[in-house]
């Protein structure tokens, strides 16, 4: 017998939850569009011809009362045009329809009502407003039909001037005037600043233009007609700006007239000679201020903001801070609303990403490097030099968040080393921390001084993130660490690099770059792509992420912490997702793909069945805090399964992020190195330990807080990491955790396995486990893809029988990436280990 739940919904059980929807949206916006009609073609004297229509009328067959009725929508729409415009707010009425246009609309194209809160309560607001100010006119004017206030707005003007008297009209005029600009801008000082400064660029244009008409054109010079009286009389010539150069050739006919060259003696030869060399002169000149501009325009994809220069002053320097190509800030809203679309298109669950308001603003004061300071250290440097007699020829200064390079030309006669040699004495003289020497500069003839500065600039996690550069980005799991020395936002692709290994001192940045990183996939990776597998011995740095296991974490079953911080789990967790591996690769060797991309798009289109155990694989990063901790209690074996993720694990979408405080030769071992290209060093505490992260020294120098040197087996690049908060995580966390997720995290494979019994009861053995043996046993080989193949069944039913076989003595225990041993030769004995289990055959 059918239920009453079945029956109630029999009618539109062949409908999608999407199609009605779209069924709902398009009948709202149906009816809204009629209501909408009814009341533009309201017509005052319907309703009196309404009243003299008696009801039985309608069903005769002599209709013309009704059809006096102006309405488009007829007598019905006579009603409807009555209550919204007479009775309530006039034509202004039209703003309600339109809102239930707007709703359908939604529902239509599968988008959040709750975008419309704002709009509609701005859209009823004005409609309440513009019909009281209306209203107050027409009940002053004492006008009878009142079709664009409605008696509610009249009676709401009314009220209104019961109270307030005159005054009612100045309220409802500033009510208007701020109810518009709100949706304009939010700052009323701003728009107040706005116009005040059109008016006097106006202003401005308009004096000028005057100005232009009025004064005299300013004509170049001539040649001087020899027949004309050089010193004739006559209007003074106006005065010509002149640069530094020299003297204009308008100057010279000055000098030539105030001193009387012609009655000199002069010649008309010797006057063309002047204009001749005064003419090679400008032009000279002239290419070499273009030769100039030119060379500071061919910087590569970086825009000069700030310059400060002078020619001809032996004490200046240009200072140069630069902006990336597409380091300018994005829109507000622009990657909220690239990841709302990205959202739609895995309808699995309904995923907000995190906003840019969750993020803390940089603040506007404070937070820039002195210039003074660069100057003063440019100088010095110099200084120090010339008393050591090395010639430099130019110098110039490019300014980063936390160290300044001064790029130096030395004289073609200079030895770089003598420059090295010195680095003692110029850390002296400019009392800085961490003084570098680059020599020279990779791609460039100069030498580099890093000096820190004594004024840090912090770089928020919200400058670097609401950029054009990562919002618009294609990366697969893309990572902002923050900005180089040149003021550049550093980004890469975690899959590109493919693993990173990490090491730092005690607060010298580390666990904030961590955070970095997870935040930068959190904000463009959705949880069906993404999973993590968090390992935190120290139990409290990556504490806040258990708010997110139902949506990124990946743990083992049953695990009781989603966050792994028992050193005696970590092997096991780590065992498994070497098993996920392997998996991993009997899939994709399946699909006939080499690589989890290929591999998902086959899966997305169709052409894998799901049947046959394949599915959606997500990307997973493994972000391992203190290795030397779990060196220490774990033991060395947790090495092994490092380096097996780390060999193999970049095809199949599993990437490792590991961290130590002590970068030794017994944590960073050389199978560790040999497969982290990408390496990142935070300030350390001697060469030793410099040389062992990075192979070569300069993390000794760093500053701290941040300030690393990043190298992914090529040169080296020093960054200032971008800071995020605990704050910032912790709304990051509940924001994503206060939305309904997966019903269960995301499980690992279970690899850990009981000595002896069979685990399952018996009446739980799989149907297939007989046949399943006698394959097992006529191959000799216990995986599970070939019992895929021959049993043409799923990968978890598969590796469910390889355990029950395991348990039964039938294959040997589970050996990586090979296959299991077959323990029995024939089905004589296969038939003895069937009668002592029970199962019929």
């Amino acid at each position: 017998m059918p239920s009453r739940k079945s029956k109630q919904n029999g009618l539109f059980s062949g409908l999608a939850p999407r199609r009605k929807m779209e069924v709902l949206g398009i009948l709202l916006m149906s009816v809204a569009s009629l209501l909408l009609l009814s009341i533009v073609s309201h017509h005052p004297s319907d309703y009196g011809v309404l009243q003299t229509i008696s009801p039985g009328s309608y069903f005769s067959v002599d209709q013309s009362p009704a059809l006096r009725i102006q309405n488009w929508l007829g007598p019905v729409g006579a009603w409807v045009s009555h209550l919204f415009v007479y009775t309530l707010f006039g034509y202004m009425s039209g703003v309600l329809p339109l809102l239930i246009i707007l709703a359908g609309w939604s529902l239509f194209r599968d988008k959040s009502l709750a975008e419309l809160i704002w709009p509609s309560v701005y859209g009823i607001w004005m409609m309440i407003l513009i019909g009281s100010l209306l209203g107050w006119f027409y009940h002053v004017l004492e006008v009878p039909d009142s079709v664009w206030s409605g008696n509610t707005g009249v009676a709401l003007a009314r009220i209104l001037q019961n109270l307030t008297g005159i005054g009612s009209i100045v309220i409802l005029f500033i009510l208007f005037l701020v109810t518009v600009l709100i949706p304009l801008d939010r700052d009323l000082q701003k728009t107040v600043d706005f116009l005040k400064q059109s008016w006097n660029e106006k202003r401005e244009t308009v004096r000028g233009w005057f100005g232009s008409r009025s004064s005299p054109r300013v004509q170049g010079p001539k040649d001087p007609d020899p027949s004309e009286e050089v010193n004739a009389p006559g209007p003074s010539k106006p005065e010509r700006n002149t640069d530094a150069e020299g003297p204009t050739i308008a100057d010279s006919f000055s000098r030539n007239q105030d001193a009387g060259s012609h009655e000199s003696g002069e010649t008309d030869d010797e006057l063309e000679e002047i204009l001749k060399r005064s003419r090679e002169k400008e032009a000279e000149q002239a290419q070499i201020r273009d030769a100039e501009q030119k060379s500071l325009d061919e910087r590569p994809d970086r825009a000069v903001l700030e310059r400060s220069e002078s020619a001809d002053s032996e004490e200046d320097v240009e200072i140069s801070v630069f902006v990336g190509e597409g380091d300018e800030e994005a829109d507000a809203r622009e990657l909220d609303r690239k990841n709302r679309d990205k959202a739609k298109d895995v309808p699995v669950i309904k995923y907000k990403f995190p906003t840019m308001d969750l993020l803390d603003q940089p603040p506007e004061k404070g937070n820039q490097v002195d210039m003074e300071e660069i100057r003063e250290n440019k100088r010095i440097i110099l200084d120090k030099l010339k008393r050591h007699k090395i010639e430099i020829l130019g110098i110039n200064a490019i300014v980063g968040p936390t160290v300044t390079l001064y790029e130096l030309e030395p004289a073609p006669d200079v030895k770089i080393s003598k420059i090295q040699s010195y680095a003692n004495d110029l850390k002296m003289a400019t009392a800085a921390h961490g003084l570098r020497i680059i020599a020279p500069i990779p791609g460039r003839a100069a030498v580099g001084i890093e000096v820190p500065n004594s004024s840090r600039e912090t770089v928020y996690i919200r400058s670097v993130l609401n950029t054009r550069k990562f919002v618009e980005t294609d990366f697969e799991l893309p990572v902002a660490f923050g900005k180089t020395i040149e003021n550049e936002v550093f980004m890469l692709d975690l899959t590109k690099m493919p693993h990173l290994l990490m090491a730092g001192a005690t607060g010298s940045g580390k666990s904030v770059g961590i955070n970095t990183i997870i935040t930068c996939l959190l904000y463009k990776c959705h949880p069906d792509d993404l999973k993590f597998v968090l390992v935190d011995p120290k139990k409290i740095e990556l504490s806040l992420y258990r708010y997110i296991q139902n949506h990124f974490l990946a743990v083992l079953p049953g695990a009781e912490e989603p966050i792994v911080t028992d050193t005696a789990q970590v092997l096991e967790t780590l065992e498994s997702v070497c098993a996920e591996m392997d998996q991993r690769y009997d899939l994709l060797k399946m699909a006939m793909v080499r690589d989890i991309r290929a591999y998902n798009e086959k899966f997305k289109s169709g052409e894998l069945e799901e049947e046959l155990g394949h599915r959606h694989l997500p990307y997973i990063v493994v972000i391992i805090d203190e290795l030397a901790d779990l060196m220490m209690t774990a033991g060395k074996q947790i090495e092994e399964p490092i380096a097996r993720l780390a060999q193999l694990a970049r095809a199949i979408g599993i990437h490792l992020v590991v961290a130590t405080q002590r970068p030794s030769v017994n944590v960073i071992t050389g199978t560790i190195k040999a497969n982290f290209p990408a390496r990142i060093a935070y300030q350390v505490a001697s060469k030793v330990d410099s040389r062992t992260i990075l192979d070569t020294g300069g993390a000794d120098q760093l500053v701290g807080r941040g300030d690393m040197l990043f190298t992914n087996g090529g040169g080296m690049t020093r960054i200032q990491n971008a800071f995020v908060s605990t704050e910032e995580v912790e709304r990051i966390a509940t924001f994503v955790g206060d939305q309904k997720g997966y019903k269960q995290p995301f499980y690992l494979p279970v690899v850990k396995e009981e000595a002896e019994g069979i685990p399952d009861p018996l009446d739980e053995i799989d149907e297939l486990f007989t046949a399943a043996a006698k394959v097992v046993i006529l191959h000799q080989q216990g995986s599970v893809s070939l019992l895929q193949r021959k049993l043409k069944i799923g990968y978890n039913r598969a590796g469910r029988i390889i355990d029950q076989l395991f348990n039964a003595g039938i294959v040997g225990a589970y050996q990586g990436s090979s296959a299991r041993d077959v323990l029995i030769d024939t089905e004589e004995q296969l038939e003895e280990i069937i009668n002592e289990l029970g199962i019929r055959s």
